[in-house]
């Protein structure tokens, strides 16, 4: 009889060592998948993260409000501008007003944005200059 009880107290006290270790496990487990849940809702299509295209301008057009840029060897991106988009002349921190008409083709250019559907840049602002 004393050899039961001493086999029940010793599996009692195996289990509450097992769970007093593992529950602090679970809970740091929940929490991490509770964070990941929330980083994949801040990215969810509704979510805007700001993104940056630069490059040469090789084409702009005024028809379709687009800007063609090449960034790195012949790859192209299409940045889209509207009438809310600041366009600016200079480097990103000595610049002056500028205007969508005095961007010119071969001219550096750094817009700032989200990106649309289609994958396509919405300028909020862009800054250009002659060079890089």
């Amino acid at each position: 009889m004393k050899v039961r009880l001493a086999g029940l107290v010793a599996v009692s006290i195996v289990v509450l060592l097992v769970i007093s270790i593992s529950t602090p496990n679970l809970i740091a487990q929940a929490k991490a998948e509770k964070g990941k849940k929330a980083e994949k809702a801040d990215k969810a299509p509704g979510k805007t993260e700001k993104a940056n295209i630069q490059g040469t301008v090789q084409n702009i057009s005024k028809d379709t409000s687009t800007i063609t840029v090449r960034t790195t060897g012949t790859v192209t991106r299409m940045v889209v501008y509207n009438p809310n988009t600041k366009f600016l002349y200079g480097h990103s921190n000595d610049n002056k007003p500028g205007s969508v008409a005095q961007v010119k083709d071969s001219n550096f250019i750094s817009c700032v944005g989200t990106f649309d559907p289609k994958n396509q840049l919405m300028a909020s602002e862009c800054v250009y200059r002659e060079t890089k």
